[in-house]
């Protein structure tokens, strides 16, 4: 028995339904619960076409090939991909989850108000929104971070050089908004002047998704499949990390940024458990360059500003570990199964 692992009485049994096990598309979030429950005593199974494991992230749970769900039966069964929705509906489960993690996915209305289904959502953002569209009170399992991974570094960065902002992703990522960040890191750098700012891309790419992996800006500084520690002392190495997601459920970068004890500068989409503007985080009034680019500016003018907002984003982000995700979780599947929907 793997030493990580502390029995848990009563046990639970889940299986996760997921399109892949690479970096994007969420990914994270069930691997990362999955080793939470695991540790706790409980079975996660992830069944994927392939059926392998995850090369990126250490998993300790089981992962299979899709075909086997067929025939088998788990107490709880999750899944985010409304692609995969005719497999979650002939799979046999006591208790079946869709877990939003996204604003706006294909049949949302629909998938939301399955009678038979528990639904979930990973942020506040997500909640507000089945609530008013379709008056559905979805359950809170929102979150997470790994602190044992992006955390402040041990000596602060030495002062002196180019600003440095970072941006995740490539032009080509519409909903990630790295264009926009781009373009608002542009400006920005056009009114300090030349040699004042560099630009910080980084982004995973696998085969089939090498497209734009470079974002062309001149003069930018690249960085590709990072590991988990590279990733954290990237982050740690920026002044500033801007984001301009949308649609965002919960964002993974804005709070591995704010663990690293890196200033935001940041959309609403996906941060509205983390950036409150002015207090953890620079939040632009609207999803354009020119707001973007204005938080950028106020960051670098204002030091004492900068510092502010860090030390409030690292005690907010102390309260949405993975061990907090799969606390609610927890509570959801067993408060649940002891009442299952009448369907």
């Amino acid at each position: 028995m793997n030493p990580d692992v502390q029995p848990a009485s009563p046990h639970l049994d889940f299986g996760a339904l997921l399109p892949g096990l690479g970096v994007f598309g969420g990914v994270r979030r069930f691997i990362e619960i999955g080793n939470e429950l695991v540790r706790r005593g409980h079975r996660f199974v992830i069944y994927h076409p392939a059926g392998t494991p995850p090369e990126w992230l250490p998993f300790l749970g089981e992962t299979r090939p899709t075909a086997s769900l067929a025939g088998t039966r788990h107490q709880v069964l999750i899944c985010n991909n409304p692609p995969q929705l005719g497999e979650f509906e002939e799979a046999r489960a006591d208790l079946k989850l869709f877990y939003f993690a996204l604003e706006g996915i294909p049949g949302e209305r629909s998938i939301a108000s399955h009678a038979g289904w528990v639904i979930a959502v990973n942020s506040t953002g997500l909640h507000r929104r089945l609530q008013r569209r379709y008056g559905v009170d979805a359950e809170k399992a929102i979150g997470g971070i790994d602190l044992a991974t992006f955390h402040p570094p041990e000596s602060p960065r030495a002062s002196g050089g180019p600003y440095r902002v970072l941006v995740f992703g490539r032009t080509s990522r519409k909903r990630k908004g790295t264009a926009l960040a781009i373009r608002a890191v542009e400006s920005f750098a056009r009114s300090l002047g030349p040699g004042r700012v560099q630009l910080v891309l980084f982004d995973h790419v696998e085969p089939g998704n090498e497209r734009d992996s470079r974002a062309g800006a001149p003069g930018s500084e690249y960085h590709a499949n990072l590991s988990q520690p590279a990733l954290a002392a990237l982050y740690a190495s920026g002044d500033v990390f801007v984001s301009a997601e949308r649609r965002a459920g919960w964002s993974n970068t804005v709070a591995e940024a704010m663990a690293c004890g890196v200033p935001v500068v940041c959309t609403s989409s996906g941060t509205l458990d983390l950036a409150v503007h002015r207090e953890s985080a620079w939040v632009a009034r609207w999803r354009h360059p020119w707001f973007l680019s204005r938080g950028l500016r106020a960051m670098h003018d204002d030091p004492a500003m900068a510092a502010r907002l860090r030390v409030a984003a690292l005690a907010r982000i102390g309260d949405f570990t993975w061990a907090r995700v799969a606390d609610q979780l927890e509570e959801i599947v067993r408060r649940r199964l002891a009442s299952p929907p009448v369907v």
